[in-house]
């Protein structure tokens, strides 16, 4: 297809739209963009990747989603933007196709028998070129869900067209001068174990609300305090992608109104040889950058959109979507996370052997016992939910067992606030260059995230760590006797328990019990 005037953009700005009949009240006063109504353009752009050498000039072109509103239209970017509404909302969908080829917008629904292909939440059906269509549907039930085109999978996917839709559900309804006899959880219909789970999560409980332990002491998911401004229901997205420069320019000059072949995109995707009269990494077909909505390296571990910073006794929400056609195997560190939702379709892989990716082994929607894992495979296509506790890490002593509140001595010897690791400073403190002090403190703590699928850590073939990586960093402390401990203040001591004796605590419960 003939290239146009492609769109420049860079590697900041995530994008999110809250769409339906009002603003989702979970968001309510948050800086969303708020539209009743989707306006969508189907184009091309040229992106500027993460990293720029002798190789090539880090540009990668892709078909993507554009916000086509006529007041304050987001930023062009692959993935499209972040789509949220509450469960039942109508929502209408303006699409223009400005490529050469048939498009469509697709939503898949929740597989919940692996033997059956799920019936689809919407689909806009085939938009021809140049053509604008106008669609209505509602709001699915609360989940995490992807937006794609579906037409000549797997390619018109993996070349751009694809988003995240969070489904959220709808507010619990509140007695006056009742207590809440259950937390929200992110689904209308949360199984027991998962509803147990977020129950959990907060402050000790009382005889009147009858919800929360001293498990996770803090603050519960949908809770939130101005006075440290933490909003409620704290939840990122990570969007996994995988982009090949070659391989995707190649489509852009296809011919005019014809599908590239499926097979050929996808074996050359996956398993194009290095030419032996050109042996340099990245010459070939096969992925190039590897993004977590969009951004790699630097600009996903540090942006604060994709990488959460919170205290412990903030819990949040992790929704993860593979757009791709690679498996990953993220590796969080600091916590065990909890997969509280699971949704991977029968998706068959053109190419040779017709290969069908599912794992066996996985129950499909909101999980019956959550898994509790530091790592966990996301299959092409795949969707998962990951509750991130923010509990204290295991590699800061404390004295009565992981993410409890507890005493800063232990054996005379103070554990917390960790100061020996908060005050760590680089160069020394006192460093001076001419009259300017240079040393840096090392808070707040920051643990990563990456992928153990190790070529994804790369970026243009070899540039180390641009890949595929975020993480998680605690900037302070809620669980404290006396309210907020933040990073970098004064020690604290506080007393032992009641006799006078430091006492770890047991496991937290399992939740399948």
């Amino acid at each position: 297809m003939k290239r146009r005037d492609f769109l420049k953009v860079g590697a900041a700005g995530i994008s999110a739209l809250c769409v339906g009949d009002c603003v989702p009240w979970f968001m309510e006063g948050e800086a969303f963009a708020a539209r009743k109504q989707l306006n969508f353009v189907i184009t091309d752009a040229v992106k500027e990747m993460a990293t720029n050498n002798t190789i090539n000039s880090a540009q990668c072109y892709f078909w993507i989603y554009k916000d086509n509103s006529q007041t304050s239209p987001l930023p062009a970017d692959c993935p499209g933007p972040h789509i949220f509404a509450t469960t039942g909302d109508q929502i209408e969908i303006t699409l223009t196709n400005n490529l050469d080829e048939p498009h469509n917008f697709f939503i898949p629904g929740v597989q919940t028998d692996p033997s059956r292909s799920a019936r689809p939440i919407f689909d806009s059906g085939p938009i021809a070129p140049g053509a604008t269509v106008t669609r209505r549907f509602r709001a699915p039930a609360a989940g995490t869900y992807m937006y794609h085109d579906s037409l000549n999978a797997p390619v018109n996917r993996v070349m751009g067209l694809h988003g995240a839709f969070i489904s959220m559900p709808r507010a619990p309804r509140v007695v006056a001068g009742r207590a809440p006899v259950r937390r929200a959880t992110p689904y209308g219909r949360p199984t027991p174990a998962v509803q147990r789970l977020f129950n959990e999560l907060g402050s000790p409980p009382t005889p009147a609300a009858r919800v929360g332990s001293a498990w996770w002491p803090g603050l519960s998911w949908e809770s939130g305090d101005p006075t440290t401004n933490t909003p409620p229901f704290r939840q990122y997205i990570w969007l996994l992608h995988q982009a090949s420069p070659n391989l995707f320019a190649k489509v852009g000059n296809h011919a005019p109104g014809e599908d590239y072949p499926a097979a050929q995109f996808v074996n050359e995707f996956l398993r194009d040889p290095l030419d032996p009269a050109n042996p340099v990494a990245g010459a070939n077909f096969t992925p190039q950058y590897f993004t977590i909505n969009g951004q790699a390296g630097h600009f996903s571990h540090n942006t604060p959109y994709i990488c959460p910073n919170n205290r412990v006794g903030e819990p949040v929400l992790i929704r993860m979507l593979n757009a791709g056609l690679w498996s990953h195997s993220m590796h969080i560190h600091a916590n065990h996370v909890y997969v509280t939702f699971i949704n991977e379709v029968n998706q068959i892989v053109p190419g040779a052997g017709q290969v069908a990716v599912r794992d066996e082994g996985r129950q499909i929607g909101v999980q019956t016992n959550p898994f509790w894992v530091d790592v966990f495979t996301i299959n092409p296509m795949g969707v998962y939910d990951w509750l991130v506790p923010y509990h204290r890490p295991p590699d800061v002593p404390n004295a009565r067992g992981v993410g409890r509140a507890d005493s800063a001595v232990v054996q005379g010897v103070q554990t917390w606030p960790p100061n020996q690791e908060l005050a760590l400073a680089f160069p020394p403190v006192g460093a001076v260059a001419g009259a300017t002090p240079i040393h840096v403190t090392l808070s707040p703590i920051c643990y990563p995230m990456h992928d153990h699928s190790e070529p994804s850590q790369t970026s243009q073939g070899g540039n180390y760590n641009m890949g595929m990586i975020a993480g998680m960093n605690f900037i302070g402390d809620r669980n404290v006797q006396g309210g907020v401990q933040n990073f970098g203040s004064q020690p604290l001591v506080f007393p032992a328990g009641p006799d006078g004796v430091f006492r770890p605590a047991v496991d937290p419960p399992w939740f399948g019990e």
